[in-house]
């Protein structure tokens, strides 16, 4: 059996090698809650300082993974070790669907309804525009554009599966209520998605006033 040492990153957070950046982000919360200091399951089975080498494994795993230009070195490196084939590399065209109307999408699918909802009105509003243009974002920009698109906190946590103190701490900028900061980048992403936005702008724009 192997260790954790051992394990490649979708071996450790129990994905397939072209698992999609959300099947990334949702294994990587739950082999988080699993690990955690106040995680009653791994707490008669690790030590904290196993439990931490554990933890900093799945970040630096989920950082690796979230990045396409990271991932893409990654998994060069599995493919010339010979542990994964070519093909079963991630693509990002590779599981796109044919663009399908209003009439046609699944009306199950309420992430991509809201996000395309809100994409126009993004774009045509000269207050979310200008908010955008800022170098830097904090959490008080966030809430206004939000306030614009006219949704609530509570709507975005229950589409993104994200807890309300961690949004709420987002928006309030409580750096000290958030988790670690590869893990906030996964939340800002979601909530940046989930209303039109652009994840990787909005997730480094944000998080230029965290210090590393």
């Amino acid at each position: 059996m192997k260790t954790v040492e051992d394990l490649n990153f979708y071996e450790l957070l129990e994905v397939a090698s072209d698992a999609s950046p959300f099947e990334v982000h949702q294994a990587y919360k739950e082999m988080y809650q699993l690990y955690h200091d106040d995680s009653l399951a791994s707490y008669s089975f690790f030590s904290r300082e196993e439990r931490e080498g554990i933890l900093a494994k799945l970040d630096e795993a989920y950082s690796t993974l979230m990045d396409e230009r990271s991932r893409s070195r990654y998994d060069q490196i599995l493919i010339e070790s010979g542990i994964l084939q070519k093909e079963m590399q991630y693509q990002r065209d590779r599981k796109k669907l044919s663009p399908m109307s209003d009439a046609k999408r699944p009306r199950g699918n309420t992430a991509l309804r809201i996000r395309d909802r809100f994409k126009p009105i993004v774009s045509s509003s000269p207050a979310i525009q200008d908010i955008l243009t800022h170098d830097v974002l904090s959490g008080e920009d966030l809430k206004t554009i939000r306030d614009e698109l006219g949704i609530s906190l509570e709507e975005i946590a229950e589409i993104v599966k994200v807890r309300m103190v961690y949004l709420e701490a987002i928006e309030n900028d409580q750096f000290e209520k958030t988790p670690s900061k590869i893990f906030l980048k996964g939340f800002l992403r979601a909530y940046a998605q989930c209303i039109g936005l652009d994840a990787d702008i909005v997730a480094n724009r944000y998080l230029k006033r965290i210090p590393n």
